[in-house]
């Protein structure tokens, strides 16, 4: 799946955790299948999923979770609560290292029932550093690993994490990886994770 599959606003992302439930999603993500953050935080995700096609999601879930795979896609129909099944593409991400530490981030691709238009490379940008720590904390390095890899301080590891919480206004750092996917700062499509060049100032 390419860069300009997401559509600023617009993309359809859920993140799960190691039991394949719900965990943070785009507003995107709330709109198409009903209900607020908190209702359906904790909702198993394959609930959502056509009945037929559960087995084979979980199978593949599992594989991303036991850090037997980084990344699947396959077409895939799922269950909204007041209108017709949505038919998309849809890509999951193993994130955050190995198990059992590991979660998930969904990706759904159009078709989705209201037509996309619009714009990549529109959020804000960030240094080339702090792209680095980034990436290296949606992977699951440690501080210390971090320090040790980009040849820096844990000091300044911390400071560009610090800072970025603030730009984003997220209140941990799984917070702001998940404000990074959602928004298109990190590729959906690599792993290791990546941010995209157009975010790089």
């Amino acid at each position: 799946m390419n860069r300009s599959s997401l559509i600023t606003g617009r993309e359809v992302l859920v993140f799960l955790d190691r039991k394949q439930q719900v965990q943070y999603g785009s507003p995107e993500f709330f709109r198409q299948f009903g209900g607020s953050a908190e209702e359906l935080h904790g909702e198993p995700f394959r609930h959502l999923i056509a009945p037929n096609l559960r087995e084979t999601l979980d199978q593949h879930l599992n594989q991303l979770l036991a850090g037997t795979r980084d990344q699947f896609s396959r077409h895939i129909a799922l269950l909204r609560r007041s209108a017709s099944p949505l038919d998309a593409t849809l890509t999951a991400t193993a994130l955050y290292g190995s198990s059992p530490n590991r979660a998930v981030v969904v990706q759904l691709a159009r078709p989705l029932d209201a037509p996309a238009t619009a714009a990549a490379g529109n959020g804000p940008s960030i240094g080339e550093m702090a792209a680095r720590v980034l990436e290296g904390t949606a992977a699951g390095l440690t501080t210390e690993f971090l320090a040790a890899r980009l040849f820096i301080s844990r000091q300044t590891v911390e400071y560009h994490i610090s800072r970025m919480l603030r730009q984003f206004e997220t209140p941990n750092r799984v917070a702001l990886i998940a404000h990074a996917y959602s928004t298109g700062i990190l590729q959906t499509n690599s792993w290791p994770p990546r941010v995209a060049d157009e975010y790089i100032k």
